[in-house]
């Protein structure tokens, strides 16, 4: 069953909103440590949620990018 689009697009909204905040609270943070913290808040990986927002903003770091420097990913 497909999902709806309705909620798709209030989740991604949500992603937004929540990328600003945190971009606005800490402006030092660089962009994967906000996309990782936004990513934590909704329970996705952070290169789904940059996949979120590059779709308005190409200055998002790529999933490759998100994956090479990105905490989540680290294997022990």
């Amino acid at each position: 069953m497909p999902h709806n689009p309705l909620f798709i697009q209030k989740r991604n909204e949500h992603i937004k909103q929540r990328f600003r905040y945190h971009r606005k609270k800490n402006p030092k943070w660089t962009l994967i440590a906000v996309i990782e913290t936004v990513a934590e808040e909704v329970w996705l990986s952070p290169a789904s949620v940059s996949k979120v927002l590059r779709k308005d903003d190409p200055k998002i770091p790529d999933v490759k990018t998100i994956r090479k420097y990105s905490t989540a990913y680290l294997t022990a």
